[in-house]
């Protein structure tokens, strides 16, 4: 009895041992692996600043493009300003004195809309784009007063 026992013990090391110990295949297949994870890893870091340059760029592509139309924008209210401020001129020299007052006053107003303009357009040019949105809501906002005022 213990000569079986002797038996089966050892049978059993013995398989286990032999079942459980690496073979040179397997250690190469792991190396393989731990490779081609590295490999795929690298790749994907590739891929993933090619994708955050193009994103870059296509975020200044469209910065320069929105500051293209806000400058016509701007160039556009400035020139109606500008004609206003002409026809503000005509009639301050053709009002009575009650009215001339009037005239000037009203010049004064759109003189100070166009500064502010100006003004805008020199911060644009100066925005980072970080900010860009939100100073470019900002300016359509003064150019969408300017607008609405030039109904009258």
């Amino acid at each position: 009895m213990k000569k079986i026992t002797w038996i089966v013990a050892s049978l059993l090391l013995v398989g286990t041992l032999s079942l459980t110990s690496c073979s040179d295949k397997t250690k190469d297949s792991a190396k393989e692996t731990v490779e081609e994870a590295k490999n795929d890893m690298d790749e994907n870091v590739a891929d993933a600043k090619a994708d955050i340059k193009e994103a870059g760029d296509d975020f200044e592509a469209k910065v320069k493009e929105d500051k293209d139309e806000l400058k016509k924008d701007i160039d556009d209210a400035i020139g109606k300003l500008d004609r206003k401020i002409e026809e503000a001129d005509a009639k301050i020299d053709k009002a009575a004195d009650k009215e001339k007052a009037k005239w000037r006053e009203r010049k004064k107003e759109l003189n100070a809309e166009k500064e502010e303009l100006q003004a805008s357009w020199k911060r644009a040019q100066n925005e980072t784009a970080d900010k860009w949105d939100e100073f470019k809501a900002n300016t359509k906002e003064k150019i969408a007063k300017v607008k609405e005022d030039l109904k009258d």
